[in-house]
């Protein structure tokens, strides 16, 4: 499930007890006046209580999701990766791209290359893990940290030919492709099952 966080502390239990596996919270920076400005409601600490819940759970990896953009959270990459140092989350650094709701600029991407030459410069022991055939995501670990950094090259390394994702959207529609406007419709009724086999 990949979420937004800011209510997720309080209902994880249960999700967890519905049989809730893998767990993406979504999180472009960490600084609280830059959060209410682009969620335009308080909830950063929310969200950061949600992630710390989720590891008590035993959630391992948290994935924890990031969307880089220039001029806004770039100069927060270093910052993002040191939460792996106690905690065993997986950052994962996406590039920015054109997408529902945002307000597409090729100015504010910054590529992979960039941000790795950045956490390269700041972390020593950075080292490549061996990637899955269907993975969507470059990831690393650094010696002495609990967690891992992934980067998610959707603009500069496409990875269409090995993705196998769906993503079930909120009206019970799939979505095939992030990149294409077409949705599976009809999927209502199976949220509708599953909400009531949890009880809720």
């Amino acid at each position: 499930m990949t979420t937004n966080g800011i209510t997720l502390a309080n209902k994880l239990p249960r999700l967890k007890e519905c049989g809730l596996s893998l767990l993406n919270i979504s999180l472009d920076t960490l600084v609280p006046a830059k959060f209410e400005f682009m969620a335009r409601r308080k909830g950063h600490e929310r969200v950061m209580k949600s992630i710390d819940a989720a590891v008590e759970l035993g959630y391992n990896p948290v994935k924890v999701n990031c969307v880089v953009m220039r001029g806004f959270n770039d100069d927060e990459i270093c910052d993002f990766v040191e939460l792996t140092r106690e905690k065993p989350v997986n950052v994962r650094f996406i590039e920015f791209m054109p997408f529902d709701g945002n307000v597409w600029n090729v100015k504010k991407l910054v590529p992979y290359s960039e941000m790795l030459d950045i956490v390269v410069k700041r972390f020593t022991g950075l080292q490549r893990i061996q990637d899955h055939p269907t993975e969507t995501a470059k990831n690393f670990r650094i010696e002495g940290h609990q967690g891992t950094v992934s980067f998610i090259t959707s603009m500069t390394e496409h990875f269409c030919a090995g993705c196998n994702r769906l993503r079930l959207l909120a009206d019970g529609n799939f979505k095939v492709c992030l990149f294409g406007p077409s949705e599976v419709e009809h999927y209502l009724a199976y949220i509708v099952t599953l909400r009531v086999s949890c009880g809720s």
